[in-house]
């Protein structure tokens, strides 16, 4: 019969974390490009444009903009950041923000001061923070897990954003300038 003869190596590699991209650095990379590509396509559009939907039941140019904003705020306050003054993250924000803040001006405002807070609090979170179990809108995850899904969720109303400008043949400014 034949012996075969397994050898096993273990390497000592430390956490994986310490070896691997600094996550936060990413995710804060990646939400700081989503926040200007918002930023300027909330600017890019005319004020009229700001109540149309491409159908009914289907939120407004201003909803999908303000949707951004409520979760600039919900997200941080998840892994404990506070909140600025006047705001209260919860779901009702969802609802609140997009109801009642619909004209250009405010609607662009929001969106400067709440990815300003956003990306404040990404900066502040540690690498050890990001392995962290927290509860985001109602589920518990890790917390650079959750912001994996909360890109994605955002990239999505990105799209939307962006498909709602060009219906309104409105181009996006980065594709404006692509093609210059």
């Amino acid at each position: 019969a034949a012996v075969v003869a397994f050898t096993v190596v273990v390497v000592a590699a430390g956490p994986v974390h310490a070896q691997g991209p600094d996550m936060r650095e990413q995710y804060t990379a990646d939400f700081e490009t989503m926040m200007n590509k918002f930023k300027e396509l909330a600017a890019a559009m005319a004020p009229d444009q700001y109540d149309w939907r491409p159908m009914e039941g289907v939120r407004s140019v201003s909803e999908v903009f303000m949707l951004i904003v409520a979760e600039n705020y919900v997200v941080p306050a998840a892994w404990g950041a506070t909140p600025p003054e006047g705001i209260t993250p919860s779901f009702a924000l969802f609802e609140e923000l997009p109801a009642n803040v619909t004209e250009k001006a405010d609607v662009v405002a929001a969106l400067d001061r709440s990815s300003a807070c956003l990306l404040e609090e990404l900066g502040k979170l540690t690498q050890s923070q990001m392995t962290e179990t927290i509860r985001m809108f109602g589920q518990e995850g890790v917390l650079g897990s959750s912001l994996l899904l909360v890109s994605g969720d955002m990239h999505e109303h990105l799209g939307q954003a962006i498909a709602y400008a060009r219906m309104n043949e409105v181009v996006p400014p980065w594709s404006a300038r692509q093609s210059q």
